[in-house]
């Protein structure tokens, strides 16, 4: 019986110094730590980069981009993300880590002068863009129903997804082989 006395006050006397212990070593950590000197981490996201350095630095922190990523929904130098995350307590001149966006991804627009709009469309799709607005013109040099145009022209940059307006070709004026007198009517004014 004297033995399980014993080890019962052995064991207590080791919980309650490891609880003693625990205590004195977070009292001793906060101290060491300094946790009075913490900030509130202020929300960057949606800013762009120079605005957010300006409000990291009134509240003594650091910024920095680690990443740029292309994003449809942010326009570009915008702030997509941040680590510590907006509203967590951090030490002071902690540096906060930012992911920045570079706008919609930027794809050329391929040449499509001469093609069928079945081709076009399908050249249009590989390089990631759709087909807009057709518009049908007469032409001496391009073929019916090959393309003469696009708006925007050939090699432009726009946005992944941008829609591309073509203009088809009617073929030949049919009526006339004088270039004249096929504008004609559009040069002269009919009203009395």
């Amino acid at each position: 019986m004297k033995k399980i006395f014993g080890f019962i006050k052995a064991a207590l006397l080791l919980v309650v110094l490891f609880f003693l212990g625990f205590i004195v070593f977070n009292f001793a950590m906060r101290l060491l730590v300094n946790h009075r000197h913490e900030e509130k981490t202020p929300n960057v996201t949606g800013m762009s980069f120079e605005v957010a350095r300006q409000v990291c630095g009134n509240n003594n922190l650091y910024l920095e981009q680690i990443e740029s990523v292309n994003n449809e929904d942010i326009a570009q130098g915008k702030i997509i993300s941040q680590e510590p995350h907006p509203g967590i307590m951090t030490k002071r001149f902690r540096t906060v880590k930012v992911v920045v966006s570079d706008g919609p991804e930027l794809v050329n627009v391929p040449f499509l002068a001469n093609l069928t709009v079945k081709q076009a469309k399908l050249k249009l799709e590989n390089a990631g863009l759709a087909m807009g607005d057709k518009q049908y013109r007469y032409s001496d040099v391009v073929d019916k129903d090959r393309l003469i145009n696009s708006t925007p022209l050939a090699e432009q940059e726009v946005p992944r997804g941008s829609k591309v307006d073509i203009i088809v070709s009617l073929g030949k004026m049919q009526g006339s082989d004088n270039r004249y007198d096929k504008y004609k009517d559009l040069l002269e004014d009919d009203s009395p």
